[in-house]
């Protein structure tokens, strides 16, 4: 039988929370660093521990807290830092879509006026420094007012310049170089009506950068109306309102999506059926995920079926 690798965790939010069973399962953990934790490894002790891998549970922050280690244990070190993807798969669903979202917005030109429609806690301003840019919401969610559902743990609205419908907003004709609309159109009533202000407020031969869910789980309640947008919803509706299709990605496929979600199991089991899965059971889980990333590695197309969203680039025509 081969010896268990010995990790280090490195944050212990909610990513971790998802996975620590699954971690446990496959690795001896000899500690964790987390300036939230008291008598946890200090960063810089590190070096002076015996260990083969140290695990960085937070997928939005891996590339700055690999760097910050890497100053820690040194540049020949890094194959010793991992993730989650390199644990159990490569599902990334929110990292894929930001960094389509983020390429995107360094190549708008200087100077040109982007609006984040539906901005919530702004998440990619910091990447229109060189725009002029103005955040839109309605300012209303609360988590877990309503309790159904998944929730974020926080939800802050800050510096919002209009706060207002999305179907109605103080904005002249044709004064709106770019819109930009993340993870939106699920949340509102009636996303057609959303279209149709986007083509009155922007101007001709402007750029819509959009991505909804195709497929997801009941989040943000109340404010959640729709499960997902199929290609041909948006090829229907965004020429009826003049944009042409520039750009359709559909953001991975049916067995990263499968892998994604039996990774909820331990979770809703929980949460929803007061039941403690035993280690069998989680054994069974990983052994699906490495059968489902196998073929994955195979997969052609399945993406038509079943994917954790599209992102679409689309220009106005008239």
């Amino acid at each position: 039988m081969c010896e268990r690798k010995k990790i280090i965790v490195y944050g212990l939010g909610k990513e971790f929370r998802l996975t620590e069973r699954y971690l446990k399962s496959k690795f001896d953990i000899i500690g964790y660093c987390d300036k939230k934790i008291v008598g946890g490894i200090r960063l810089e002790n590190i070096p002076k521990l015996k260990y083969d891998y140290i695990y960085i549970s937070s997928s939005k922050y891996f590339q700055e807290i690999k760097e910050n280690i890497i100053k820690i244990i040194g540049i020949r070190n890094e194959d010793k830092i991992i993730s989650l993807c390199d644990v159990f798969g490569d599902f990334r669903n929110y990292e894929i879509r930001d960094q389509w979202v983020i390429d995107k917005l360094k190549k708008i030109p200087k100077g040109k006026v982007l609006l984040d429609a539906g901005a919530g806690e702004q998440r990619y301003k910091s990447y229109c420094t060189h725009l002029e840019y103005i955040a839109q919401d309605f300012g209303e969610y609360v988590p877990n007012i309503v309790k159904n559902g998944l929730h974020k743990d926080s939800w802050a609205y800050t510096g919002l310049n209009i706060t207002c419908d999305i179907i109605d907003m103080p904005l002249k004709n044709e004064s709106i170089d770019v819109i930009l609309c993340t993870e939106v159109f699920e949340h509102l009533k009636n996303p057609i009506l959303a279209l149709k202000e986007f083509s009155r407020v922007m101007k001709k031969y402007g750029v819509l950068i959009l991505t909804a869910p195709f497929c997801c789980l009941t989040h943000m309640a109340p404010y959640f109306y729709y499960n997902g947008f199929s290609e041909y919803w948006y090829k229907e509706h965004l020429e009826d309102y003049g944009f042409t299709i520039i750009e359709f990605v559909r953001n991975s496929n049916f067995f990263k999506y499968l892998c994604q979600e039996l990774f909820r199991v331990e979770n809703m089991a929980k949460r929803y059926c007061n039941y403690e899965l035993e280690s069998e059971e989680t054994e069974t889980i990983l052994k699906s995920v490495e059968i489902l990333m196998g073929l994955s590695e195979k997969d052609c197309d399945s993406n038509e079926t079943l994917c954790f969203g599209n992102m679409v680039l689309a220009r106005k025509n008239f």
